[in-house]
């Protein structure tokens, strides 16, 4: 990624988000956008490559891997910002995340490392040497969003996310079967939600309670 690319940051805590803004340019960089929510930055984010910050724990529709990869997908470089949940970071890194921060860095430490992102070619995705299953990005997407704490039914997720509830049934039903081939048992809505938790597509409802993010 050549220098001066774009640098967006989205962070549910303004004061982290402009935090980091004011670190970068006080480095002489400019942020082309720092906001938070995902939707919001989708809404200013023209799709071109870009480095973009992102807070680990936005609380939406749309799980951290699948926010990373969409992002490596398009030529984009993501650096996640967080407390490191171990299961989290690693799905993360296999989606193409090129750097996780964690909170108490310093300022020096922290704009460092990104403009080291900024500055230096994309680290490529690690290869995968697993039967673990691969899912889809709209199976990603269904299957958290069913299994979060709002537990939402078929119809309603269906309905959020302006598809046929046969559509949302139809990913819902091959996501399961991925697992079920791999030899994992996601027979109920908790098993499969443990299942997305220990592959570090979602995170535990205990630890969100702990980060105090909801």
């Amino acid at each position: 990624m050549a220098p001066g690319s774009s640098i967006y940051i989205v962070h549910s805590s303004p004061i982290i988000a402009h935090a980091i803004e004011g670190f970068l340019r006080d480095a002489g960089r400019s942020v082309n956008h720092c906001g938070y929510s995902w939707i919001q930055f989708v809404s200013k984010w023209d799709f071109s490559a870009a480095v973009v910050v992102v807070d680990a724990y936005l609380d939406d529709h749309v799980p951290l891997s699948l926010k990373v990869r969409a992002l490596y997908d398009v030529g984009s470089s993501a650096i996640v910002v967080g407390e490191v949940d171990e299961r989290l970071r690693r799905r993360a890194e296999l989606e193409g995340c090129q750097l996780w921060l964690t909170p108490d860095a310093d300022a020096a430490e922290i704009t460092e490392r990104i403009c080291a992102v900024v500055d230096n070619a994309r680290t490529p995705r690690p290869e995968i040497d697993s039967p673990a299953p691969r899912f889809t990005d709209r199976e990603l997407q269904i299957m958290a969003a069913y299994t979060s704490r709002r537990a939402p039914t078929a119809k309603a997720l269906a309905r959020s996310l302006g598809i046929s509830i046969d559509t949302t049934r139809s990913h819902l039903r091959a996501g399961r079967r991925k697992y079920e081939n791999a030899g994992v048992d996601v027979g109920s809505r908790q098993r499969l939600q443990q299942a997305l938790i220990d592959d570090g597509y979602m995170v535990d409802v205990d630890r969100w309670s702990a980060l105090a993010r909801w």
